[in-house]
């Protein structure tokens, strides 16, 4: 098996703190606000917005906006295309551990 087979999952998922956004957001049947992603992930604002609109813009996740108490609020859940993503990494993974027990094992 080459490599491209074992891992192949969209590039967006390579990054950390892009995987560990779905990977919260999948965890929860309820929307997760902005705030609270920042405090699970504790990154930054900037890098939080950075890889949500990212997220977005691939249609990973799904954006409400509103107000709550007259202030901004902003809440992300997963979509069925990351959700969908998501899984392909996860099936990328077990995949290539498959492999490595496999090899291991001769």
């Amino acid at each position: 098996m080459t490599t491209n087979e074992l891992m192949s999952f969209h590039p967006l998922l390579a990054d950390r703190v892009r995987l560990s956004i779905l990977a919260a957001l999948a965890s929860s049947s309820e929307p997760f606000e902005f705030t609270r992603l920042l405090e699970v992930l504790e990154v930054t604002r900037g890098n939080l917005s950075t890889h949500m609109r990212k997220l977005e813009e691939a249609d990973f996740v799904l954006v409400e906006k509103d107000f709550a108490n007259r202030k901004p609020r902003t809440r992300y859940q997963i979509s069925e295309q990351g959700r969908k993503e998501l899984e392909c990494y996860l099936e990328s993974i077990e995949r290539t551990l498959r492999g490595v027990r496999k090899v291991k094992a001769e």
